[in-house]
């Protein structure tokens, strides 16, 4: 349990500070466009995909985390870019830091999917190029994930 926790401390961090990890679980809804950039990008050699146990998942009351890292990738940041914009048109709450090339961070609340679960989707590319996609599904709301981001 202690190696999990740890595992997900290192993603977060990977996230917004541009630490190389990550993390997936379970299957995306096929309405995303990020679901392909998962599929597309998930095995190449400069990326990095994770799965996340069922006991980690049900600890932070998640259904779905699915992260990918992916490292001096231009075209892969050209599609994720494109697919954010896609997805973004879903979003309830949509917060995004943009620069002369196009967003370089985002974070959205998508509206809930099927299941009735909350979704959201967080992107981060920073300077040394690590490009930071992750899809979260489950009970949390935007509050708890904001908490818990900060928590750790």
């Amino acid at each position: 349990m202690k190696r999990t926790t740890k595992i997900l401390i290192l993603t977060i961090f990977a996230l917004f500070f541009g630490f190389s990890a990550e993390m997936n679980a379970g299957i995306l809804n096929n309405e995303l466009k990020i679901n392909e950039v998962f599929e597309r990008f998930g095995n190449r050699r400069n990326a990095t995909l994770v799965e996340l146990s069922k006991e980690m998942l049900e600890m932070y009351n998640m259904r779905h985390y699915k992260s990918l890292t992916i490292r001096n990738d231009a075209e892969a940041l050209r599609t994720i870019r494109q697919a954010l914009e896609h997805d973004q048109r879903n979003a309830l709450i949509a917060r995004e830091t943009v620069d002369d090339l196009g967003i370089i961070s985002a974070f959205y609340q998508l509206t809930p999917g099927s299941s009735g679960l909350n979704r959201f989707i967080l992107f981060n590319v920073n300077a040394r190029n690590v490009i930071t996609l992750v899809y979260i599904e489950g009970d949390l709301d935007s509050d708890d994930l904001v908490t818990l981001l900060l928590s750790l």
